[in-house]
């Protein structure tokens, strides 16, 4: 009997184990996208721990967009405080310009998209630096609208949201920049009075 009690727990601890694994999974990922290109409507997101991402694809559903991931070039590695009060920190106060990995360009021909939707997530009160990577890489006119959405633990913060879309604003010159969208990933009521607002669904 005390076997099979020492074997249901041995069986019971695995399993939450490997459940926190992928709940904390923070692994960057390869470039992927999903979706058809030809699309006139492109999502394109930087996420690190996943919870972007869930944003993302659920807005690409909702508006039949190209879904398209940014990924670095050189992963953010480590722990939330290794990254926030690490790498990202530094980045964002030197103004860098982190690397894009060439794969994520190689995947989007910007000429067929006059809509945009980038996501990501706040990092050091802004939007990450490798955003102003991939928005400079890019020759912007007013025909193109771009719509910027993001999370983080304080969504409230009207801080947070004015650095973030000026940062972009900054990043984009030339384009039609318009109101971004900060919420909590799964808050899909506020998003779809968002993206309904915008004439996006």
């Amino acid at each position: 009997m005390k076997k099979f009690f020492a074997m249901l727990l041995s069986f019971i601890l695995c399993g939450t184990a490997l459940a926190f694994a992928a709940c904390a999974d923070n692994t960057p990922s390869e470039n992927t996208s999903s979706g058809d290109p030809a699309s006139d409507t492109l999502v394109v997101y930087f996420s690190w721990s996943g919870n972007t991402r869930e944003m993302a694809s659920y807005i690409a559903g909702q508006t039949d967009a190209y879904l398209v991931e940014i990924v670095p070039e050189e992963p953010y590695e480590g722990s939330y405080n290794d990254v926030a009060y690490g790498r990202a920190q530094e980045e964002a106060e030197n103004n860098a310009r982190p690397a894009v990995s060439q794969a994520t360009y190689d995947l989007i021909d910007m000429e067929n998209y006059d809509t945009i939707l980038i996501g990501f997530p706040i990092w050091w009160h802004t939007a990450p630096m490798i955003i102003g990577t991939f928005l400079e890489h890019y020759e912007w006119t007013a025909q193109d609208n771009i719509y910027p959405f993001f999370q983080g633990a304080s969504n409230s913060n009207r801080e947070y949201y004015d650095n973030s879309m000026s940062f972009v604003r900054g990043s984009a010159e030339g384009a039609t920049v318009h109101d971004g969208l900060y919420c909590d990933e799964g808050a899909t009521q506020t998003i779809d009075a968002y993206l309904s607002s915008n004439g996006l669904l």
